[in-house]
């Protein structure tokens, strides 16, 4: 174990999460999380939180109105070019909210394999019959959907746009091929991870795809780039009333807080206000995947700011030589995430703060170590 573990294997952070922190006792380069902006430690975004949380409380205790929740509605709406965009207490919860409340347009689903547990879960929720497809193979949804779809069924086929521990972007065109002989198919992803930090304006999977259209659907967080906590679905006024109507989450659980409502739109506020930001994580990703790729490791070329690695050296033993080095990365177990293989990864994440330095320090320690 190291310095910077608490015994039961967990990271003892005390600092706001950043690009270089205090963990353990120690100030460490960062390359672990999904902060991809470092919002989480903006000092506008913790005072935001404070001046909400001090005028409102921690939250109304019920479903109730605030103008915090106007405030963040107006930017998500302008962020997402969306007539409305729903909010509710957890991003985990987002997908189950948009299944259910497109649960009437659709009638047999199609689940990628190595889709988050957050989907999974929801389509429990569904009684409607659900088929695997393997994991990224547009092949093999193909043919599960050449087999198992009746005549006049409409298909849903549900995935992540960014798989939170390797990285994999979803090959959504070729899911959108493989649909468009049925008609009535809808697409349905999780894109928590993609949200923010992919598309030309930052709208995630879909527009970085090209694939903004009709009966393309998604579902995020403000828990990641947006550097708050709680989960979005943007869309139409109509798609809002179906999720009001089909996902009893919305009348049953609490909103997000005042306190994340307020982080959440300052964050937003900062990101269009400083554009350099998402131009500093594109180039911060294509250094450190470039880097790693001279390094001898099968990376490939995409703009997802997670990056994961595996066969060659053992992880685990590199992990914690740069750990010594005051480096912290972290190591999947083999399928120890919902879309981690079945060996050991390093699994990286590039910060915009992160500085070009840190990171060839990062690719240099590794180049020496393995």
């Amino acid at each position: 174990m190291s310095n910077a573990q608490s015994a039961d294997g967990q990271l003892r952070m005390e600092s706001p999460l950043g690009p270089r922190m205090r963990i353990g006792g120690r100030e460490v380069d960062y390359f672990c999380g999904t902060s991809y902006y470092c919002l989480h430690s903006h000092p506008d975004v913790i005072e935001a939180a404070c001046v909400a949380t001090r005028q409102f409380g921690m939250g109304p205790g019920t479903l109730a109105q605030m103008q915090v929740y106007n405030d963040l509605q107006d930017q998500l709406r302008t962020w997402f070019n969306a007539e409305h965009v729903v909010t509710l207490i957890s991003g985990y919860s987002s997908p189950m909210a948009l299944l259910q409340g497109l649960r009437d347009a659709f009638d047999i689903v199609f689940v990628d394999a190595a889709t988050h547990y957050s989907a999974r879960d929801a389509l429990r929720t569904l009684v409607k019959p659900i088929h695997s497809f393997r994991h990224l193979d547009p092949g093999c949804l193909a043919d599960a959907l050449a087999r198992n779809v009746a005549p006049e069924q409409r298909p849903v086929i549900v995935t992540d746009g960014v798989f939170p521990s390797s990285g994999a972007l979803a090959p959504l065109h070729e899911y959108r091929r493989a649909m468009d002989r049925f008609e009535g198919a809808l697409l349905v992803i999780d894109d928590s991870h993609g949200v923010g930090t992919l598309g030309p304006s930052g709208r995630g999977s879909l527009q970085h795809a090209g694939l903004e259209s009709d009966g393309n659907f998604f579902a995020g967080t403000l828990s990641k780039a947006f550097g708050a906590s709680g989960g979005i679905i943007p869309g139409s006024g109509e798609l809002a009333e179906k999720i009001a109507a089909n996902a009893m989450i919305m009348r049953g659980a609490s909103p997000l807080t005042p306190g994340a409502a307020a982080a959440a739109a300052a964050a937003m506020h900062i990101l269009q206000s400083n554009p350099e930001m998402k131009d500093n994580l594109a180039r911060n990703v294509k250094q450190l995947r470039s880097g790693l790729r001279s390094l001898g490791f099968d990376v490939p070329e995409t703009p997802v700011p997670i990056i994961s690695v595996w066969g060659g050296p053992d992880l685990e033993h590199l992990r914690l030589k740069l750990d010594a080095r005051d480096i912290i990365v972290r190591v999947v177990k083999p399928s120890g995430y919902s879309d981690a293989p079945d060996v050991p990864t390093m699994r990286l994440a590039v910060f915009s703060e992160h500085t070009p330095e840190q990171i060839d320090r990062l690719l240099s320690s590794i180049a020496e170590l393995i």
